[in-house]
């Protein structure tokens, strides 16, 4: 793949709206999109060191595990090495080679990957690509929490590790308008939600690119599976849609929180709600409710080691709930093709 291309990165803590802004970003005529697929930063990045034939095999021998059994993409690991040559290579030079390969005979000028809760290799994406450009979403860590929490199949209370995701990525989203004003963008999901085309607008504005109505199709929301495009089969209602208050993503917290989760997300997230202009809506808290937040607080080492950073820092930590690396850990709704995972 030629050097010509432009790589872009977005990344976002859990049940951010990800997957609708990389749908929307992959609608461009222009761009090519992949989203949590490869995920290059959490499985491969630093994990293959040094990064000498037998090492770079094996990542790949994995990445093409993963994808197989996932997603039915078939990846040629032969094809993979040959193109990167023998000898040493740069993290830089896998990524290409990865990217090429998946997204061959693909003539976007720009091409890149959603990675879920990888904000913190932004710096790193930014360095192997000095023509790159980041992107990270945000959402109001109340309705964060009341998402995720719904969803995961984390035991206990280590639901609550999203909040502690949130916090961090809040103060990174921060912290890298300032230090790459022109090579980041963030994206809070509330204005995307409120108006999608000035957001979608923005987006292209960012990367230097014409905007297209087309991003506002939904017919053109597509994703990247068994090597090639489909619809995006988890679309279920309009965004343009006006819907039921308690199908809305924006604020429906305030239906669905419980006390004591409210009171964590207001207590350990005020520094960074205030520095984003979000305000806090929690009433008095009683002793009951207050003595409940700290016993889920204390009720693992996932939990009680987040507060304990929390507690130093004042901020979150960037941590999945149950180890991504495991495949036992990863959603059996969510593999294509399970018998390749038998005997890895």
């Amino acid at each position: 793949m030629s050097d010509e291309k432009q790589y872009i990165f977005m990344s976002t803590p859990f049940r951010s709206g990800s997957a609708l802004a990389s749908r929307m970003l992959n609608a461009h005529s222009k761009i090519a999109m992949l989203n949590d697929k490869v995920k290059f930063f959490l499985y491969c990045y630093e994990r293959f060191m040094p990064l000498n034939e037998a090492n770079v095999e094996g990542m790949l021998r994995e990445l093409a595990l993963r994808l197989g059994s996932r997603f039915e993409v078939e990846f040629d690991v032969a094809l993979c090495m040959d193109k990167l040559g023998q000898g040493p290579v740069g993290h830089d030079a896998i990524y290409r080679t990865v990217f090429g390969q998946l997204l061959d005979g693909e003539d976007t000028p720009i091409i890149g990957e959603m990675e879920n809760t990888s904000w913190t290799r932004i710096p790193a994406f930014l360095e192997m690509f000095p023509n790159g450009k980041a992107l990270l979403i945000i959402r109001d860590l109340r309705d964060v929490l009341v998402s995720f929490k719904k969803l995961t199949f984390a035991p206990g209370s280590d639901y609550l590790i999203a909040l502690f995701d949130a916090i961090h990525a809040m103060d990174h989203f921060v912290r890298y308008q300032k230090e790459y004003p022109d090579r980041f963008c963030g994206i809070r999901f509330e204005e995307l939600k409120a108006d999608p085309e000035k957001t979608a607008r923005d987006w292209c504005d960012f990367l230097d690119l014409e905007f297209e109505e087309g991003m506002l199709n939904e017919d053109n929301w597509v994703e990247f599976h068994g090597n090639g495009w489909r619809p995006w089969e988890n679309r279920k209602t309009s965004i343009f849609d006006k819907v039921a208050k308690h199908q809305n993503p924006v604020g429906r917290w305030r239906d669905l929180i419980e006390p004591d989760d409210l009171f964590l997300c207001e207590w350990l997230g005020k520094k960074q709600m205030e520095a984003l202009g979000i305000e806090r809506e929690g009433p008095e808290v009683s002793r009951e409710v207050f003595d409940l937040a700290l016993e889920k607080l204390m009720s693992s080492e996932l939990l009680r080691d987040a507060f304990r950073t929390w507690s130093i820092t004042g901020s979150g930590v960037q941590k999945y709930p149950l180890d991504p690396l495991k495949s036992d850990n990863w959603d059996r709704n969510y593999i294509a093709n399970k018998d390749l995972l038998k005997g890895e």
